[in-house]
C-alpha cells in the first residue's frame, strides 16, 4: 500500500520521516505478521490515516495555530497509538454497534468461514493491543467515541437533530485533542479551544476520507 513512503522535501520533513520510521517500521512488521488479511488491511488503513493527519498538522496547518515543532519519537508513538484508537472507536460506532450492522456476517479469509460483526470488532480490539502493546477494551472505545455512542443510541442523526449531533461530535473531538495537545504541545485545550477544534477536525477528516470508504467497501463486499 506504500504507506509511510511519501515524498518529503524540506529538512524538517526529512527529519520527521527518519524519526517516523523508527516507530512505523516495527508497527508495520507486527501488522504484516497478522494472518488475517482483513485485519492487516484495516490496521494499515488506520495507521495511514493517523500518520497523514499528523503530517498535515505539522506541515500544512495554518501558521496561526503554531503546530510546527521538531516532534520526538515518543510523541509520534503517542500520536499514532492514540489517534489509531480514536479512529477505531469512531469506526466501531459507525459500523459496529447499530442493529443493522450487527446482522452483517463478515468473511474470515483464514478460516474460510463467516463471522458476525461482534467477533470481527473483538478481533480488532485484540490486535490493536498486540500492535501497540496496550490493553484496551470496550471501556476505552466508549471513552473516545462517547458522543457517537449516544448518537447511535438516541438516534439524533436519524431524526435530524443536528444541533445535538454537533454537540456530541465536539465532545468526542475534545476527548482526543485534549490528550494530544497536553502531551505533544504542552497546552491546555481550555485555553486553546480553536486549536483543539482544528486538530479534532483534521482527525475526523482522516476518518471520513480514508477509513470510512475502506470500511464501507469492505462491508459491501463481505
Amino acid at each position: 500500500m506504500g504507506i509511510f513512503h511519501k515524498k518529503f522535501e524540506n529538512k524538517k520533513e526529512i527529519m520527521y520521516k527518519v524519526i517516523l520510521a523508527k516507530i512505523s517500521n516495527p508497527l508495520m512488521d507486527k501488522i504484516d505478521a497478522i494472518e488475517e488479511r482483513e485485519v492487516r488491511d484495516f490496521f494499515k488503513i488506520i495507521l495511514d490515516a493517523a500518520e497523514r493527519s499528523l503530517r498535515g498538522i505539522l506541515f500544512m496547518a495554518p501558521e496561526e495555530f503554531n503546530f510546527k515543532k521538531q516532534i520526538t519519537k515518543e510523541e509520534i508513538d503517542f500520536w499514532l497509538s492514540k489517534v489509531s484508537l480514536a479512529l477505531m472507536s469512531y469506526s466501531y460506532y459507525f459500523y459496529g454497534d447499530s442493529s443493522e450492522i450487527k446482522k452483517i456476517r463478515i468473511f474470515n479469509f483464514v478460516s474460510k468461514s463467516l463471522i458476525d460483526s461482534g467477533a470481527y470488532w473483538q478481533k480488532m480490539f485484540d490486535y490493536y493491543n498486540q500492535i501497540f502493546n496496550e490493553n484496551i477494551g470496550q471501556k476505552e472505545i466508549d471513552h473516545y467515541a462517547s458522543g457517537l455512542k449516544e448518537d447511535v443510541e438516541k438516534g439524533y442523526s436519524e431524526s435530524g437533530g443536528m444541533e445535538k449531533v454537533n454537540e456530541l461530535t465536539t465532545r468526542d473531538s475534545k476527548t482526543i485533542t485534549s490528550e494530544l495537545l497536553q502531551k505533544i504541545w504542552k497546552e491546555n485545550i481550555n485555553s486553546n479551544e480553536r486549536k483543539g477544534l482544528f486538530l479534532g477536525m483534521r482527525i475526523w477528516q482522516a476518518h471520513q476520507q480514508i477509513v470510512q470508504p475502506f470500511l464501507a467497501k469492505f462491508l459491501r463486499e463481505y
